[in-house]
């Protein structure tokens, strides 16, 4: 996982058990299914916490934003 210096204190305030459901749960628009992210990067857009990474399942992109 690869995180900017802000993203990683914003990340690390995420309580562990939050962290795993936000990885484990994101939606693929290629494979049109629930799967987990991948080959984590994070940055701070707009206030909140961007990660981007890949999907499980197929290599598709996939992104969420985190409130912190």
């Amino acid at each position: 996982m690869k995180f900017t210096p802000q993203a990683k204190k914003i990340w690390d305030s995420v309580a562990p058990e939050r962290r795993l459901r936000i990885l484990n749960q994101v939606w693929c628009v290629q494979c049109m299914k629930s799967s987990s992210m991948g080959n984590v990067t994070a940055k701070v857009e707009k206030g909140r916490l961007a990660l981007n990474g890949v999907c499980t399942r197929c290599g598709g992109v996939v992104a969420r934003v985190v409130r912190p």
